[in-house]
């Protein structure tokens, strides 16, 4: 091959390897659960934080992007995690059910949950919210294990 081939085939790869980790980044800037959180409730789980997604599972695919979503994660850096919302130990009642913890065992029951990934709830404080269409969530936070578990119900 003769030097203006190889610097032309170079180049090719360079900018292949270029754009493939653009694309990795943007894709990872995407799919990041705090900006999805942003974007649907207007909070984020703060970077300094330290947060790492544990375990997830969500209801089936809706054209419409309706249904649940469950995500527990771990945290380092706790000043972080309190400063995020206004949280609360009372339960209140949400939307259909009279108690957060309730709204949440049949949330999770609903997309067959194991029982032993269930926040416990005697340790959480609550941050609730809801929109006009009736979509919910709950965040829980267990300070005593570092979790965040975050329950959305999409209507």
């Amino acid at each position: 091959m003769n030097k203006k081939k190889i610097i032309i085939v170079f180049s090719i790869i360079i900018i292949i390897i270029s754009l493939s980790l653009l694309g990795i980044t943007l894709y990872n800037k995407v799919t990041n659960y705090s900006n999805v959180l942003k974007i649907n409730w207007d909070i984020e789980i703060p970077k300094e934080a330290k947060v790492k997604e544990i375990y997830s599972a969500n209801s089936d695919v809706s054209i419409h992007g309706d249904g649940l979503r469950y995500h527990i994660f771990s945290y380092k850096n706790e000043d972080k995690i309190t400063d995020m919302v206004n949280w609360s130990k009372e339960e209140k009642e949400t939307l259909y059910y009279p108690s957060y913890h309730e709204s949440v065992n049949n949330w999770l029951n609903e997309i067959n949950v194991s029982k032993n990934k269930y926040p416990d709830y005697t340790n959480c404080k609550y941050w609730y919210t809801k929109k006009d269409d009736n979509s919910e969530i709950i965040i829980l936070l267990d300070d005593t294990k570092n979790l965040i578990y975050v329950v959305e119900s999409f209507l």
